[in-house]
């Protein structure tokens, strides 16, 4: 059953989103209205000082979005994290100092002790106290919901995972980036490439170096770790990230290996089991152009691998509708859920 069916007669909660008008913090309050989320009073953040972005809108209402306090959040109970990494460290200990949680999609607290949570997998993740929950980078996100339904309903001997990732992963200005070097190219102009390093538009960036000219640690290793950890089991695994240009929607083609005497009907049984996935008809659409702006991890196609027990998963999910934004929003649900004091550590 879905928390969003256990929420309705749960008191509302006092939210904050950090840096509000980013287009994850987007889609986390789009997520909230579309589960109608309990809501006592919500408070929109900024870290930057630019005064012709300190509006913006929530449940179709105008909305000012202020430098945050310490001393004012006395009352606040559940913030979202949804600037970059260097913003999300201003704020990891506020949430220990003013007895919060904060759900932490920066990747600031990426790393540490605890597992990061995706809330339809290992929502025990989820601690006991007010302090700070790790999101899974996106990449992380879409496989362990992929991969913990096989793992745990048929089983896995080993998954190998190519994925491509959209501009809309870097937020605003990656999308803006990639239009203009469109334009650009088209033009005979000079390409900006502030934000991907090098030219994205009609090209491909192999993970690494999208992720150097990105400034962050998100090696393909800790993408692993991070699937690992929340999924658990033995079976081996292999990621590979592409920086694709697309707009929206992460794309895995991902060959995974089923114990031996397991075939493609075991496959589709474990996957049906998933709430979270949706299975494609034949013929289904199965492009990120075509899944932007829907919701939920797409399986559109499985196909025969190296041998009787190995198969090509084609995978699909827009990260903003269906992927960390929704995973956030649940984590919240499961806290509402909880009462005080179940917050994470």
């Amino acid at each position: 059953m879905d928390v969003l069916e256990t929420v309705s007669s749960v008191r509302p909660a006092h939210l904050a989103l950090f840096d509000a008008t980013t287009l994850t913090a987007k889609g986390i309050r789009d997520q909230l209205v579309a589960r109608s989320f309990p809501i006592a009073s919500v408070r929109l953040f900024t870290s930057g000082n630019d005064p012709d972005a300190n509006l913006t809108e929530f449940a179709g209402e105008a909305m000012l979005v202020t430098r945050p306090d310490i001393d004012t959040l006395h009352d606040l109970e559940i913030a979202f994290l949804c600037g970059t990494r260097q913003e999300g460290e201003q704020y990891l200990d506020w949430a220990g100092r003013a007895g919060f949680v904060a759900i932490d999609l920066t990747r600031a607290s990426s790393g540490g002790d605890r597992s990061p949570v995706n809330a339809a997998v290992n929502p025990e993740a989820i601690g006991k106290a007010p302090g700070v929950i790790a999101t899974p980078h996106p990449v992380a996100q879409m496989l362990s919901s992929l991969i913990a339904p096989i793992g745990r309903h048929c089983g896995l001997e080993e998954a190998v995972a190519v994925v491509l990732q959209p501009a809309s992963e870097r937020g605003e200005p990656g999308i803006d980036e990639l239009y203009h070097q469109g334009l650009s190219l088209m033009n005979f102009t000079e390409l900006p490439t502030q934000v991907f390093g090098r030219q994205l538009a009609f090209n491909l960036i192999p993970g690494h170096l999208a992720e150097e000219a990105r400034g962050t640690s998100a090696t393909r290793a800790d993408i692993e770790r991070e699937v690992r950890r929340i999924t658990g089991g033995t079976y081996r695994l292999a990621v590979q990230t592409i920086q694709a240009p697309v707009f929206h929607g992460h794309v895995a083609a991902a060959h995974v290996v089923l114990p031996a005497g397991k075939g493609r009907e075991d496959l589709l049984a474990a996957l049906r089991r998933s709430e979270d996935i949706t299975m494609g008809a034949r013929g289904a659409r199965a492009t990120p152009v075509e899944r932007a702006g829907e919701g939920g991890l797409l399986v559109a196609d499985v196909r025969p691998g190296l041998g009787e027990s190995s198969f090509w998963v084609w995978a699909l999910v827009d990260d903003l509708v269906g992927g960390t934004s929704l995973n956030a929003v649940r984590i919240a649900e499961l806290l509402l859920k909880r009462g005080p004091g179940g917050g994470g550590a």
